[in-house]
């Protein structure tokens, strides 16, 4: 089956740094959707690696349906407890033994659960926890979840999409994606600070705009107005590292008169304190922002099968191929369409947008190329799309970078 390419320039929709606006959100490394990204993900690293060892490939599963169920923390500013535990709910499907042999499923799930909240979570030793298992091995092929040997994984010999989707490779990363990022690094150094930061950029030509909620760690700040005094010290200081028109307001809630109102203290760091859930999918995507301007599709990347399935496959090779692209001819964005049982190297579309008049054969070549490659799995068992906090330094650096 030929496959059909479509390399844009005339015409084209605009790249995101081209926008008269942009904007971007991060949530935070500590928010309830991340945390339930990062689980689902490092669980899925474990069980795969585990799987690697064990039988030689990564047996069949999608985690990718993790639920955090937000406790309940009864706390004054210095300290407090605890009184409904923080649940996290593993569902989805996934492999329990290998020709015969049981796997220590349940375990391994529950060790990435925690480790995974211990690192995003800075009051984790304070918070109650709960883990609930809901995952199933139910298949409408018998040995699906259940495999009698490695002849029982089809997609070993030659992968293959299991499913119709589109997915969407930008880079490099705009100026708006590396403030958002900046943004919840800059405050998230803070000892006073929690994790639970959402930032939200606004770029208006060339003057933007950074709104920030971030919470407080309960013990760290005697009072209201030491908070307040905090967070506003921080910000000023981001403005003043930053070239350009930048304005920094924080925790805006019931706020009428300044950018400093909102009290939001918490014993975790996170809202989950409070009750608040989170889902897989529901906030950031694989490149860990939410920036629309990018036309990417909705796959939730975080807890797939990095072996085979192509929301984690898919959007992996659309990355690598936007990166390559982006580093001969300029920012770009790539669309890749995989029909279900589709090899990867053979997509039904593809869609290349660059900045620049790159010759359209030349950029297709280097999607190709991209498309050939198989060495996925390595990189993405070694956590490239796990949630995290980059460096502030390196993050002002692509920043600065990014404006010239």
């Amino acid at each position: 089956m030929s496959t059909a390419t479509r390399t844009v320039s005339a015409q084209r929709t605009p790249l995101p740094h081209e926008l008269a606006v942009e904007i971007v959100e991060r949530k935070g490394i500590g928010h309830p959707d991340t945390l339930a990204d990062g689980i689902a993900e490092l669980a899925s690293i474990r069980y795969s690696q585990h799987c690697l060892n064990e039988t030689g490939a990564v047996l069949h599963h999608n985690l990718d349906k993790v639920a955090v169920l937000g406790g309940r923390a009864a706390f004054t500013d210095t300290d407090g407890v605890y009184d409904r535990p923080l649940r996290v709910v593993f569902g989805g499907r996934i492999s329990t033994s290998f020709a015969g042999q049981e796997l220590p499923v349940r375990e391994i799930l529950e060790q990435a659960a925690v480790d995974h909240l211990r690192a995003a979570l800075p009051g984790f030793d304070r918070v109650r926890l709960e883990i609930r298992h809901e995952t199933t091995d139910s298949s409408k092929f018998r040995h699906w979840f259940a495999p009698r040997s490695l002849h029982d994984l089809p997609e070993r010999p030659r992968p293959f999409s299991n499913d119709t989707a589109y997915l969407v490779g930008s880079a490099p990363r705009t100026a708006a994606e590396s403030l958002a990022l900046l943004a919840e690094a800059w405050f998230r150094n803070r000892a006073w600070a929690g994790s639970d930061i959402k930032a939200l950029v606004v770029r208006r030509g060339d003057a933007w705009t950074v709104t920030v909620c971030v919470p407080a760690l309960a013990g760290h700040l005697a009072t209201s107005a030491e908070f307040d005094d905090a967070v506003t010290t921080c910000a000023r200081e981001l403005e003043q590292r930053l070239p350009g028109r930048v304005e920094v307001v924080c925790n805006t809630r019931g706020s009428r008169t300044g950018p400093i109102s909102g009290q939001y203290f918490t014993l975790s760091g996170s809202a989950v304190d409070y009750g608040e859930d989170g889902l897989v999918g529901r906030g950031n995507a694989r490149t860990g922002l939410i920036s629309g301007a990018h036309l990417a599709g909705n796959e939730a990347t975080f807890g797939k099968n990095p072996a085979y399935h192509v929301g984690k496959v898919g959007g992996w090779l659309a990355d690598a191929a936007a990166r390559a692209v982006a580093a001969e001819f300029g920012p770009c964005r790539i669309g890749l369409l995989w029909r279900n049982g589709a090899a990867y190297d053979q997509p039904a579309s593809v869609e290349i947008t660059t900045s620049e008049q790159a010759p359209p054969k030349a950029a297709e070549e280097l999607v190709r190329a991209t498309l050939a490659r198989t060495d996925w799995t390595e990189d993405l068992l070694s956590g490239r799309y796990l949630p995290k906090v980059e460096p502030v330094e390196d993050l002002l650096t692509d920043f600065i970078k990014a404006l010239r």
